[in-house]
């Protein structure tokens, strides 16, 4: 027999047990007829249910020999007639299974714990326990629930840190045998079978109970979540369905559960994921309301995101929601400056994103999702008899056709398919398709060339990455070489251009365009030695004033820019650029170059001409100290013509050298003084009102000129005319300030950040009775109202800004309870879904680092929901909106994103095999010819389609997984995993439960050895035993 050869046993007790059970197996002796010996054999030969349970399970199978039969029933016998109990058993079974094996053991190493058998026996155990604790069988007395708790935690922990350790030495390679599967389902049957009996929750009135409940709670989720789930199991998540009922909960002194907030937020059900039409439209708005944040690998994680690898969706909806945007910008009357961008957006970005999807879309193409999308998209955005509906339609027409036109470069339609949608005859004009290194190549021998791609009609055909791309690399590369020559040209042209920086702002990051520039500017070395300093000081002028108007322009902080938080000349002098520098504070080269720099202004010979600015006064000044000493040159002029030292004609005469191109930069710092400066406490007004005159309306016809004062004037405008403002209405006599604000008024509206302007604000909150957050309820109703409705319907209108600015105005927590009451009224409505996409859009609308208004929304919502004694405080409605509106928040805060470097790195104007190469999408040859036929001046081939077959592909995967910092870290598992303690878990609490009781015995240490005692000749012991048994008895 298997299990034959055991060593002699040193208990005389144990091993007349042995002897029993051993030969009762070899003679085939059924458990009903072995019923009567034992019970004999106990009063006898009286021993601990312990011994029992390992004799018996010390006859199990060697060898992986199936196991007997009887085994089981003596088992059953053993257990029902109260000579060891299920922790007796269980303990025994533990002692001699595998998942007591040590790490060594695999490498055929010597273990002390003997392995037996195959998984089956400890399956068939499990099962037979269970079956006879389901049908009343067996019950738990108080006493027994101790041991039999012990014992099955410990089985819990042993399997769960068993098959973790598996799973560490085999790589993350499945460790899973089907044997091995049954056993653990059987386990987790018997665990279900005993905690979840109703007898059970007399657990909790043991006084060891409170402290090893939460030990218990965690063995049982353990094993639920990193063996019944691992493994696939039918039984997954009951066991932790079950730690949420009584005992398992925690509960008070008075024995009622505390409920915990997770519980809570858990018990709120969800309402169905709706990705309407208004939820992307309010994210793109976000996206273009300001500096564009349109990088590449962030908007595709968002997308993949929301609509969870529907990529033809998702592209449908894309192309639908640009349009929707650039519809409402004409809708709104917004500057031409921001329908622009969008335009550009939708004629340039949207095209190379469809163009990265494209491989993805199957079994659909991307030209059938542009004719699915232009189904819901309308050129009629207003009844045909309405004022201004033909001039939207022609806008918007012209758009559709250019969209067009990028598609066909990026190969996505073909001229029929064009010709199905518009339902007229289209032929498009061929057109070259611009490669960065071509355009780069031009640009590098002949910088001056770059205007003429800045102007080419094919920048809004699609050809803008290529020429964005070309503008960064040349910059660094001019930085990199110190060519300042050929920078200042560069800076020239972009300065003419400066509304098109957005354009490529949709395709690199500031870092990418002002870090070398700021860094050339900061490290600028100033030669006393050379000749000639004008030259030098026009370098520096163009490219300081294109990187302020930049700076300015678009709101970027010096975080963005990826540069030291101090140190940087270019920020300091932002920081201080309206800041004079008290005499007394002046250091002795700082008061040397600003005396220089008045005599040179302002000193005059025998006929009353100025000796103007001299190489000598700019060799003892390098142009960073400079434009530092602006801000208290103008103090020190105003001052002495106050004073009488100057006349106002002098001054006017002195300051206009400043005009010059060499020194127009100054003019930024001149003017923020004069806004800074008080208009009534120092009695100068007549003479800042005759500088500013001078300053504002220059004489000279130089068009470089020219555009750099218009650069000037868009950074300076907005305070200079609240300042001119505030001066009109304290002084009307003063009407040169009225004039000043006309001049100035254009240049307000320049500024191309994510702050409303106060005529938007003053609209949106007028269309409300005056009350922002009537005016929040307002547009979310108007926005669900327009993403409930069927057809090509024009979208409601938006102003992001507008949303941004009323955040800031009436604060986080009464912008989230308008959201959360809207969720709430429509969730009654019906409209839930809907109402809860729009507000999740609201809130996790991306923004700049200096707009903190959505973050504090966010911060605000889920500290709301953290908080959940005053969550249960709100009616139960209002209390499920915020923890809805909370989910999804937190599940769009976790869009898989490649995080934007703080420094700058060459933006590239990729073809779609590279891009989507680099992001883990094509096949390792995919793109090897994507340059092909797409050099400078050659007509696109569209012809040439890729073929890779991407069916199965899943977006989602390449962009890498999904980023939650929101989650608890997982804890982390112990080195050894299979190193069990074999300590009594429960060792340290008092074991005598019962003053009157016996005593339990929890020792697992085993009987040493087999018992050999097959050649013995005890047969006669049944003799004994038996007595006068019935005859047919007979062995």
């Amino acid at each position: 027999m298997p299990w034959l050869g055991s060593d002699q046993m040193a208990d005389p007790a144990a091993q007349r047990w042995h002897t029993v059970f051993q030969n009762a197996m070899l003679r085939r002796v059924t458990a009903a007829d072995l019923a009567i010996p034992l019970k004999q054999l106990s009063m006898e030969r009286s021993t601990s249910g312990a011994m029992i349970a390992s004799v018996l399970l010390d006859l199990r199978a060697r060898r992986g020999v199936v196991d007997d039969p009887l085994l089981f029933h003596y088992i059953q016998l053993v257990l029902e007639s109260s000579y060891a109990s299920t922790g007796d058993v269980l303990l025994a079974l533990l002692k001699q299974s595998r998942v007591m094996e040590k790490a060594g053991d695999a490498n055929g190493e010597e273990t002390s714990v003997r392995l037996t058998g195959m998984p089956t026996c400890e399956e068939r155990m499990f099962t037979l326990l269970a079956q006879l604790h389901l049908n009343g069988s067996l019950s738990l007395t108080s006493s027994e629930m101790h041991q039999t708790l012990n014992a099955l935690v410990r089985w819990l922990r042993a399997a769960h840190e068993h098959e973790y350790g598996k799973q560490l030495r085999s790589a993350g390679l499945p460790t899973l045998d089907p044997l091995t599967c049954g056993m653990y389902d059987a386990l987790g049957s018997l665990a279900l079978a005993i905690l979840g009996k109703h007898s059970f929750r007399s657990v909790a009135e043991q006084k060891w109970w409170q402290q090893r409940r939460p030990l218990v709670v965690q063995e049982m989720l353990s094993y639920d979540m990193h063996v019944l789930q691992c493994m696939q199991s039918q039984l997954s998540g009951r066991m932790q369905a079950l730690t949420k009922l009584p005992p398992f909960l925690e509960s008070d002194a008075d024995g009622r559960p505390v409920i915990n907030g997770q519980q809570i937020l858990e018990s709120v059900t969800e309402l169905p994921i709706a990705q309407t039409r208004a939820g992307l439209y309010i994210w793109l708005s976000a996206c273009l309301c300001g500096r564009p944040l349109t990088d590449d690998a962030t908007m595709l994680g968002y997308l993949q995101t929301r609509y969870n690898g529907d990529n033809q969706t998702l592209a449908v909806h894309l192309l639908v929601a640009s349009f929707d945007v650039l519809t409402n910008a004409h809708l709104r009357s917004d500057s031409p400056q921001r329908i622009k961008l969008i335009r550009s957006f939708l004629c340039n970005k949207v095209p190379s994103l469809l163009a990265i999807m494209a491989a993805f879309l199957a079994p659909m193409t991307a030209e059938q999702c542009i004719q699915m999308a232009f189904t819901d998209i309308s050129m009629d955005a207003l009844p045909p008899l309405e004022a201004g509906s033909a001039k939207v339609r022609e806008k918007l027409v012209e758009a559709r056709l250019a969209f067009f036109q990028a598609c066909a470069l990026h190969h996505l339609v073909s001229e029929a398919s064009i010709s199905s949608i518009t339902q007229e005859s289209v032929r498009l004009p061929k057109i070259p398709r611009f490669t960065k290194e071509g355009l780069a190549n031009q640009c590098n021998s002949n910088v001056s060339q770059l205007e003429s791609f800045l102007i080419h009609p094919s920048m809004m055909q699609g050809n803008a990455g290529a020429i964005a791309g070309c503008v960064v690399e040349v910059i660094n590369n001019l930085c990199m070489n110190k060519d300042s020559m050929s920078l200042k040209t560069l800076c020239n042209v972009l300065i003419r251009h400066i509304e098109e920086m957005e354009i490529v702002l949709q395709y690199a990051q500031p870092a990418d365009l002002l870090q070398p520039l700021c860094t050339l500017l900061n490290d600028w070395v100033h030669d006393q030695e050379q000749s000639e300093f004008t030259p030098a000081y026009e370098e520096f002028a163009s490219i300081l004033l294109l990187t302020l108007g930049i700076i300015y322009r678009y709101g970027i902080s010096q975080v963005e820019v990826g540069l030291a938080s101090n140190g940087n000349f270019v920020f300091e002098l932002v920081g201080d650029i309206s800041s004079s520098i008290p005499r007394s504070e002046l250091s002795e080269e700082q008061s040397a170059q600003l005396s220089k720099w008045t005599e040179g202004l302002f000193a005059t010979d025998e006929q009353g001409e100025t000796s103007g600015i001299s190489d000598e006064v700019m060799r003892q000044c390098p142009p960073q100290a400079f434009y530092k000493l602006v801000p208290t040159l103008f103090e020190q002029s105003a001052l002495a013509c106050k004073s009488g030292v100057l006349s106002v004609d002098a001054l006017k005469g002195g300051l206009e050298l400043l005009l010059e191109p060499f020194l127009l930069p100054s003019l930024v710092g001149g003017l923020a003084w004069v806004v800074k400066h008080s208009w009534e406490d120092h009695g100068d007004t007549d003479i800042l009102l005759h500088l500013l005159e001078k300053f504002l309306r220059p004489s000279s016809s130089s068009q470089e000129v020219q555009a750099m004062h218009s650069v000037i004037l868009d950074m300076i405008a907005p305070p200079l005319v609240r300042s001119l403002q505030e001066l009109s209405r304290k002084r009307p006599d003063k009407k040169a300030a009225i004039g000043l604000i006309e001049l100035l008024q254009p240049h307000v509206v320049q500024r191309q950040t994510m702050h409303a302007y106060a005529a938007e604000l003053h609209e949106w909150a007028a269309t409300s009775d005056g009350a922002l957050t009537r005016a929040v309820r307002n547009n979310v109703r108007d926005l669900v109202s327009w993403a409930s409705s069927v057809g090509p319907n024009p979208p409601t209108r938006y102003s992001h800004r507008t949303f941004l600015a009323v955040c800031q105005l009436l604060g986080q927590e009464r912008v989230l309870q308008a959201l959360a009451a809207e969720v709430q009224e429509h969730t009654a409505a019906g409209l839930g879904s809907q109402a809860l996409d729009v507000c999740v859009a609201l809130v996790c609308a991306p923004s700049t680092p200096a707009i903190t208004s959505i973050a504090n929304v966010r911060d605000s919502l889920r500290q709301t929901v953290l908080d959940t004694r005053s969550l249960l405080k709100k009616p139960a409605t209002r209390a499920e909106a915020l923890v809805r509106l909370s989910r999804r928040v937190e599940a769009q805060l976790t869009v898989p994103q490649i995080q934007q470097l703080p420094f700058a790195l060459p933006v590239q104007e990729q073809s779609t095999d590279q891009i989507m190469q680099e992001l883990g999408l094509a096949e390792p040859d995919a793109g090897h010819d994507a340059n092909a036929n797409t050099s400078l001046g050659q007509p696109s081939d569209m012809s040439q389609v890729s073929t890779a077959d991407f069916s199965n592909t899943d977006l989602s995967s390449a962009l890498g997984p999904a980023i939650d910092f929101n989650n608890p870290s997982v804890q982390k598992m112990p080195d050894d995993q299979n190193a069990m303690s074999t300590d009594d878990i429960f060792g340290d609490l008092d074991l005598s439960l019962d003053a009157g009781g016996p005593q339990l015995d929890f020792q697992q240490s085993g009987i040493p050895g087999d018992a050999n005692s097959s050649n013995q000749k005890d047969d006669d012991i049944f003799a004994d035993i038996m007595g006068d048994m019935n005859a047919d008895f007979d062995f």
